[in-house]
Order: C-alpha cells, then structure tokens, then sequence
C-alpha cells in the first residue's frame, strides 16, 4: 500500500533496497511508489530537506 512506503522509505534511511527488502517488494516498484509520492507532494525525497518535510506530515497525521 501506497501510504507506509514513504514512512518505510524514511525509515530506512532513503535505501531503496531495505526498503523493498522490508515492504517484500521489487526495489523499482520502491522508485515508482516514491515518484508517486513526490508527483502528489512535490517533495524530492532524495534531497534531504525534502525528506525532512515528508517526515514532519507523516509525524502530524
């Protein structure tokens, strides 16, 4: 599901490969669902900053 793949993304430090390894996903299915993330969003989440930001709205919902 869409909505813990960035949270899971974040928590592996921006790996994609621990992230696809933790969610049993193909790590390009990891690329798509983050380009999907950052269409809806705007936020790059390979620049810090941005993942800064993705972090804080995850945090408040």
């Amino acid at each position: 599901m869409l909505p813990n793949t960035p949270e899971t993304f974040l928590a592996c430090d921006g790996s994609w490969a621990r992230t696809a390894e933790a969610l049993h996903l193909h790590v390009n299915t990891v690329h798509y669902r983050m380009q999907r993330v950052e269409h809806f969003t705007g936020r790059d989440p390979s620049r810090l900053s941005d993942r800064l930001d993705l972090w804080a709205a995850l945090l408040c919902r």
